[in-house]
């Protein structure tokens, strides 16, 4: 290729990218390191749990999120195929880090003692630990529509999900049920859907409230 050619086309992408930083979009190349992969991927979630809060996960846009996390919004499709799949991402990168600090706290035998069990738990149940607790009604509803056949937010999962745990935890009553636990959660859930209407400095309280009655149902012997 012509030498001059070339210098133009230098010009003219250093010309567009400089036109593209000025609106906020940035040009990034999909030859990623496995470093940088995790890297981005990580600043995609976290400019997802600030936009949720800020403008609502309903009203959040990809555009939004590539802008917040300075990537252009192809490198966005490189690491999730719609904004759908990106929510259940956040979800899950939400989920994983609670089930790390539950694993640590894992005896030998693979069990765990009831009452560290829901320590480790209520901690889950704080807003700046989960995101889904600063999401308003709308989102929820947007939610429901939009990923309630995957492995999130699917009632038939969430039983699935403490009868796996029940078998982990001791302590428990031999008796004790799925659903009912899964309505204690969805329950905490709903205030926080329904703060608007409610006193929400008092919230947490309310959620500990909780948290008391699910281990008094729990606990055998009791």
């Amino acid at each position: 290729m012509n030498i001059t050619i070339q210098i133009f086309m230098i010009f003219g992408l250093i010309k567009i990218q400089y036109q593209l930083s000025k609106k906020g979009l940035y040009i990034m190349a999909g030859g990623f390191s496995d470093k940088e992969r995790v890297e981005i991927r990580q600043r995609l979630l976290n400019s997802g749990y600030e936009l949720s809060t800020e403008v609502g996960i309903k009203k959040m846009t990809i555009a939004m999120i590539a802008k917040n996390s300075e990537v252009a919004v192809g490198t966005f499709y490189n690491f999730f195929a719609s904004k759908e799949e990106y929510v259940v991402a956040m979800i899950r990168d939400t989920e994983v880090k609670y089930e790390k600090e539950m694993a640590s706290h894992f005896s030998k035998d693979g069990t765990i003692a009831l009452k560290k069990f829901l320590e480790v738990f209520r901690e889950n149940f704080k807003p700046e630990n989960n995101f889904l607790l600063r999401i308003k009604l709308d989102d929820w509803v947007w939610l429901k529509s939009h990923i309630s056949d995957s492995a999130y937010l699917n009632m038939a999962n969430d039983l699935k999900k403490y009868e796996f745990m029940f078998a982990k935890i001791r302590g428990i009553r031999k008796d004790a049920e799925p659903g009912v636990v899964v309505n204690f959660i969805k329950s905490i859930y709903a205030l926080y859907q329904n703060r608007d209407t409610l006193f929400e400095e008092s919230l947490q309280t309310n959620v500990d409230l909780i948290f008391d009655a699910l281990y008094r149902y729990l606990k055998e012997g009791r």
